[in-house]
């Protein structure tokens, strides 16, 4: 596989020119790893961006009281630990691959060269960032329907109603009786 042809599929990157797709191709280091291979541990600082090119990597999370949670499934084509290098703070999540997998990464080093807003290059990559964030936004307001789902149940999916006198949309009051005044 050629890294920049890659790159070139992915979204946001029809922005970046030819020269500049180089660029981040020939700064980015792909490598096999075996099942079980963790990328990025909780409560770390991420070294890297990974973009995932084979495979699955699983996305986790020990709550506090823990209790372990599988929060989704990144799928070839998806960046991860964007979140821990662009805030600097260790990352809230873990990530582990789930058979073996093929991954390019980037290390932090050529990620803050690349993400200067003063460049075009930069301007460009940060969209392309921008574009993986808003699909792990959608993910994430996905999760939380389903939280919402499973907590107030009898809602078998958000915007429809169980009951028949409920309106569209409603979610079911955890404790309606809690809520009317006295």
């Amino acid at each position: 596989m050629i890294l920049k042809n890659y790159l070139r599929s992915l979204p946001g990157f029809q922005f970046l020119s030819d020269a500049d797709v180089e660029h981040v191709a020939a700064a980015m280091r792909v490598d096999e790893y075996p099942n079980g291979h963790v990328f990025i541990y909780q409560d770390r600082l991420n070294q890297a961006l990974y973009l995932l090119l084979e495979g699955e990597v699983e996305v986790s999370h020990y709550g506090n009281t823990g209790r372990y949670y599988t929060l989704k499934a990144l799928q070839a084509g998806e960046f991860f630990g964007l979140t821990s290098l662009s805030m600097g703070k260790p990352s809230d999540i873990s990530c582990t691959a789930r058979g073996p997998v093929k991954v390019a990464s980037l290390p932090y080093s050529a990620y803050l060269l690349l993400y200067q807003p003063d460049s075009e290059i930069g301007c460009r990559f940060q969209f392309v960032i921008a574009t993986q964030l808003a699909r792990d936004l959608h993910d994430r307001h996905d999760a939380l329907r389903n939280l919402l789902v499973q907590v107030y149940g009898g809602v078998s999916k958000l915007g429809e109603a169980s009951a028949p006198n409920k309106h569209r949309g409603e979610l079911p009051s955890p404790d309606a009786d809690a809520l009317t005044p006295l």
